[in-house]
């Protein structure tokens, strides 16, 4: 069975989007990446926003100091959590300059110090694995660290099929992550560029790993990962949907946040994940502006609704 994960994407897979992913019974789901400094301080936003779990949450972290790292991700065990993975792809400059995320890839022999400690500190029941990028400014011996995580005893290594350098421009190489799946001894998960469910058949077709982690495609569209699902493991896509489905989907979406956060806080939280559901729907420019606007609950709601409307 091809598996289907869901990434770690801050701002994104927070506590309410992953309430309404967890029905699609997706293989893994992660919170939004921790940053173990924030762990060692106790950050209060880190504690109780983002490390708030379901109770098949996965969690992902970044760092640099191997001691952090491990009382981290020993904290995180302590919480329930069964799979940790650390993160050696984020290319976003905050992080990187700090030698954390896809920083990594250019200290292989720290990378393999740290996951090493890591996995020696864990309890042996709780599963560990790495996500990287196929290299810093080039395609700098990915299978490296491939074979860093074998060593490190890692459940899989997941690979984003672009370079540090290329931060989200461009396309995704899968011709690398092949090459990385031919020679690995691990389950190889590829990432990168699957907005549908044929885009997972056809990169999985050519590379043959062992399953795929879904990102910016499952922007207001959690059903991606039913459809991914079904058409890796049965051959079709029976999971549909329409307009009212989204609608619904979106008032859900709405009413898990307030139950989520604060009444002052939940229309915060929420805004971004309504313009993704609403996008290239009829009416929804203007609406998606005044929910942008708007606090109330019952506001939005109507707001909603006449979206449907306009969709009829």
């Amino acid at each position: 069975m091809k598996k289907v994960y869901v990434a770690p994407m801050a701002g994104v897979t927070d506590y309410t989007y992953r309430r309404i992913m967890s029905q699609f019974n997706p293989d893994l789901i992660f919170t939004e990446m921790v940053s173990v400094n924030a762990v060692e301080m106790a950050n209060d936003k880190t504690i109780k926003q983002i490390l708030r779990l379901l109770p098949n949450d996965s969690v992902q972290i970044f760092g640099k100091d191997i001691e952090i790292m491990k009382r981290s991700a020993k904290f995180v065990e302590s919480l329930g959590v069964k799979h940790i993975d650390v993160n050696m792809g984020c290319p976003m400059p905050k992080i990187t300059k700090n030698g954390y995320g896809a920083a990594m890839l250019e200290d292989p022999e720290h990378a393999r110090k740290l996951m090493l400690a890591l996995r020696e500190c864990l309890n042996p029941e709780t599963n560990l694995s790495m996500k990287i990028r196929i290299g810093y400014k080039e395609h700098k011996d990915p299978v490296r660290m491939a074979e860093i995580a074998k060593e490190a005893g890692c459940t899989h290594i997941t690979v984003h099929g672009r370079t540090r350098e290329q931060m989200y421009s461009g396309t995704a190489d899968w011709e690398i992550i092949r090459e990385i799946k031919e020679v690995s001894e691990l389950p190889v998960i590829g990432n990168g560029d699957i907005f549908t469910p044929e885009d997972a058949l056809e990169r999985v077709e050519k590379t043959g790993v062992d399953g795929v982690m879904l990102a910016r495609g499952i922007y207001g569209n959690p059903w991606l990962i039913a459809q991914v699902k079904e058409i890796l493991n049965e051959g079709e896509v029976k999971t549909h949907y329409t307009v009212d489905d989204k609608i619904d989907m979106a008032i859900k979406h709405v009413e898990f946040a307030r139950e989520d956060f604060p009444e002052k806080e939940f229309h915060f939280e929420i805004r971004k994940h309504l313009c993704w559901y609403l996008k290239g729907l009829r009416h929804a420019s203007a609406v998606k502006a005044r929910i942008n606007q708007t606090e109330s609950y019952d506001e939005i709601v109507e707001l909603l609704e006449k979206v449907r409307e306009a969709n009829r």
